[in-house]
This record gives structure tokens, sequence and C-alpha cells, in this order.
């Protein structure tokens, strides 16, 4: 994440398959039974993030190792992905117990906005466009 990567401040995160990172990310094969191979030459993995793991876009390279070699996939814009926030897991520091207000904060695709002066306020509607199309 970010224009200068590193791990020791978690923005560059190494995660062995099959294993946890000292970070507490973790990667899992996913889609397959224990044991199974995978059909083809694709292999699908599960990402999962620590809920302290910082916000923002990652790019997401691929290592892989045999008794052929190394080869280190290049960076695909298709792979990036976002991390966001998880208000509903209590590890997490924007954790809400599950109330109204939860649904009122986070799940709300509208409401209402005020703006103005402190003697003459005034109110609209306001779309939050949070989940795209």
């Amino acid at each position: 994440i970010g224009p200068a990567p590193q791990v020791a401040k978690g923005t560059h995160v190494l995660i062995p398959l099959g294993e946890s990172s000292a970070t507490g990310w973790t990667a899992q094969r996913a889609g397959t039974d224990e044991g199974a191979e995978p059909a083809g030459h694709a292999l699908s993995i599960s990402l999962s993030a620590p809920p302290d793991a910082p916000i923002g876009r990652y790019r997401l390279s691929v290592k892989t190792r045999s008794g052929a070699g190394e080869f280190a996939a290049p960076f695909d814009p298709g792979n990036d992905f976002v991390l966001l926030f998880n208000p509903w897991c209590p590890e997490d520091t924007v954790y809400m117990d599950p109330t109204s207000d939860l649904n009122e904060y986070v799940l709300n695709e509208s409401g209402r906005i005020f703006y103005g002066t402190e003697d003459q306020i005034a109110e609209r509607s306001w779309n939050y466009g949070q989940v795209p199309p």
C-alpha cells in the first residue's frame, strides 16, 4: 500500500500460503477440498486481513517456487483490492455495537445534511453513494 511500501510499517505484507504472517494476514487455498489439487492452471486463494491492517488500496503480487525455480508475477492493476474498515468486527477500532445506529451510520444510502451558519441553518437530502452500482 502506498508509494513506498515497507514491511516495518505494515504497508508491505508477505503472506506465505497456508500460514499466518507476522502481521496477522493469512492466505489459504480457496474453492478446493483439503488435499485436492486445483483444476487446470488456476489456483484460488483467500486472503484475510487483521482488524488493525492499514486501510487503502493494495497491490497484489504472487511469487511461486517449485523444483523448476521461482516465478514472480508482474503487478496487474486488475488484482488490486481496497481494504476498508469493519464496524461489525469487535477488534476493529471503528466497531459499533449492533444497534440501529450501526444501520443508520453505515448502511444508509441516503439521508439529510445540514448546512449554513449558526444563525441560519438549512437541510437537504443527500445521496451518500457508498456502494457502487
